[in-house]
């Protein structure tokens, strides 16, 4: 299988095409559609690679996923293997099927049209009618698809109203459930806690909750914020920095705070607003030991007319979890370690973000008003967590009043 196909929403905008010489990808003649990526314009008719280019290996599953992936019997167990196998429902607008394939496409572009917010669901905790070995078992038999923000395997599901409850399904869903691992214990109200947190502060977070399998195994279900419309179909442009960057997954540690910040000049609608909300979440989470926001984190989000930073996802303490835990997923100044009140209000925010001094306090003010203590003692952390999660909100609060 040498050729696939690519569609941006429902129209087939290009071929990719693989020889002893790389990776070829072509613009359909005649093509006037969206660009498949906003670093692939339609000028540049034809593009080579000698491996699967970021903006496509960025898509692909990592990790816990990917060995899944590899011990469920494909056959196929390259980059392009996982692609051609996995690429009809691709986070984003993108949708790669081989050629001649008689698949259907799932999804259609939403190019122009702006989400409407949704009605937020208010699931109860036994919401999920199925076992986590029942979960695992649909994950395996549906190939892993990807998720932004999993940490582990993950599912695709919608929420039916009527019966109050998940329905597990292969492609188009509007939730992720993600189970949570045994050798990870409290990931998933670590996850739902900083989440809830974020929120409290003011930042624009995907939508989040916990429930449980039948057999009492915590599950943390998250909101896909690329997907809507009836039977959410419609998808919305979605690309990480990782992929405008050009980077491919294994380096997505390897950026710093500055080239984010250049990308959101480069390609946001209301790049001021996004320098802030930059900010602000690089703040929250430097406060919150989150150590896990490398360069797959930061997505941009086309919606409508406006492209704008994506809600926050992945939010988890690391630091808690971690004794090797670093300050920041990427460099700040050209460190990860150390960082104060003169990196993080002076030079992140007056420099790198240009922000004026009443926007700092601004965003000062939304952090110093969150019930860190309340929260962090409803999250259903351990005793010992809870105490470690305040303790390093504490001193790290402190350290930006020095």
């Amino acid at each position: 299988m040498d050729n696939l196909q690519i569609f941006a929403g429902q129209r087939l905008a290009g071929t990719l095409q693989r020889d002893l010489e790389g990776i070829t990808f072509r613009y359909m003649d005649g093509y006037t559609g969206p660009p498949v990526f906003m670093s692939w314009p339609l000028r540049s008719m034809a593009r080579h690679w000698r491996d699967l280019p970021a903006e496509l290996s960025c898509l692909l599953p990592q990790g816990l996923q990917l060995g899944q992936w590899r011990d469920s019997g494909a056959t196929d167990l390259s980059d392009w293997g996982l692609l051609a196998s996995m690429g009809a429902d691709l986070p984003g607008m993108v949708s790669v099927l081989p050629t001649n394939s008689k698949a259907t496409l799932m999804g259609r572009g939403a190019v122009g049209l702006k989400q409407l917010n949704r009605a937020r669901i208010v699931p109860g905790i036994n919401a999920l009618p199925h076992t986590a070995r029942e979960v695992a078992v649909f994950c395996s038999e549906t190939g892993f698809t990807h998720s932004l923000a999993s940490r582990a395997a993950s599912v695709n599901a919608i929420y039916s109203r009527k019966d109050s409850s998940f329905k597990l399904v292969k492609t188009n869903g509007r939730y992720r459930l993600t189970v949570e691992p045994k050798e990870s214990p409290g990931m998933v109200a670590n996850q739902l806690l900083t989440s809830r947190l974020a929120h409290d502060a003011g930042l624009l977070v995907a939508q989040a909750g916990k429930i449980q399998t039948n057999d009492g195994v915590p599950v943390m279900w998250v909101e896909r914020f690329d997907r809507f419309g009836a039977s959410n179909i419609q998808r919305l442009r979605t690309e990480s920095a990782c992929q405008l960057l050009g980077q491919p997954p294994v380096a997505k540690y390897d950026g710093t705070v500055e080239s984010i910040a250049q990308l959101i000049r480069q390609h946001c609608t209301n790049p001021k607003i996004q320098l802030m909300r930059l900010f602000h979440r690089l703040l929250f989470g430097w406060l919150t030991g989150n150590s896990g926001l490398h360069l797959k984190k930061w997505s941009f989000l086309q919606n409508g007319s406006i492209v704008e930073l994506s809600p926050a996802y992945g939010l988890i303490n690391d630091a808690i979890l971690s004794k090797n835990a670093t300050e920041s997923a990427l460099l700040i100044d050209n460190r990860r370690e150390g960082l104060d009140r003169q990196s993080l209000l002076n030079y992140l925010g007056e420099e790198v973000c240009e922000l004026n001094p009443r926007m700092i306090a601004r965003v000062m003010k939304q952090l110093k008003a969150v019930r860190w203590e309340q929260r962090i003692s409803e999250s259903g952390l351990s005793t010992s967590c809870q105490r470690a999660y305040f303790e390093l909100i504490s001193e790290r609060w402190l350290q930006l009043q020095r």
